[in-house]
């Protein structure tokens, strides 16, 4: 039921996984859906959500901060009273038992941890915000905060692949060539994982310490995938927290 990152095993204090669309109580196709935005029954909502932070590992004290995503490089810092963070598209907490989360269905999440100053991250990046460096900006935050980027571990959540993800020549010509591939129907498929990794190297957080996951929204019928199924298309979230 959930997609639990193995890059951050060796930190006891830190939970961190993202939802699919099996083991909820949302009538097909919305299944475990956790956003109260698609035309779910809320009472579905909240079970799905309850069953997902519960399979997760959340601890039921758990304070959780939303945000009001706008496909922006806007990030902003919690402490966990917010509730939902209005504009916004990367959260950031020094907090214990504060969880951030990310709603995602075919864009990419970003999670990432620096344990020298045990600050947690959260990135909700479409292509806009990669265009517009979230995850490097993000990295820049918590290096001006003093945390060490050599120490950061970072999570690339599934989303829609380099294979399935097509976009407008007048999109895929705002990234680097090294980051779309030009398809015989004047569309281009672009590489939105490699373009948030990439930014999180230039940021100085190592290769070694950074997981992308290889599932694919659109083609993975057990995800959510809103360039799959429109407007039946679920939300997942991407969580982590320290305890």
């Amino acid at each position: 039921m959930i997609i639990r990152p193995k890059i951050f095993k060796k930190f006891s204090e830190i939970i961190a996984a993202q939802s699919t669309r099996e083991g909820g109580v949302s009538p097909l196709p919305f299944g475990l859906n956790l956003s109260s935005h698609v035309g779910d029954d809320p009472v579905f909502v909240a079970e799905n959500r309850k069953r997902f932070y519960s399979a997760a590992g959340v601890p039921e004290a758990a304070q959780f901060v939303y945000q009001n995503q706008v496909h922006s490089a806007s990030i902003n810092h919690v402490s966990g009273e917010e509730g939902i963070v209005k504009e916004s598209d990367g959260l950031f907490t020094d907090k214990e038992n504060v969880f951030l989360c990310v709603s995602v269905a075919d864009c990419t999440p970003v999670l990432i941890y620096a344990p020298d100053k045990k600050i947690v991250a959260a990135v909700h990046a479409g292509w806009r915000g990669t265009e517009q460096l979230i995850a490097y900006t993000m990295v820049k935050k918590l290096t001006e905060l003093g945390a060490d980027p050599e120490l950061m571990h970072a999570f690339i959540g599934a989303s829609a692949s380099v294979d399935r993800y097509e976009v407008g020549s007048e999109v895929a010509t705002l990234f680097e060539k090294d980051y779309y591939r030009e398809m015989p129907n004047d569309k281009c498929n672009l590489d939105i994982k490699k373009a948030n990794r990439d930014q999180l190297l230039i940021g100085g957080v190592p290769q070694h310490q950074i997981e992308i996951s290889p599932l694919c929204t659109i083609t993975d019928e057990r995800l959510h995938s809103y360039r799959r199924d429109g407007k039946q298309s679920g939300r997942m979230f991407a969580v982590i927290g320290r305890i």
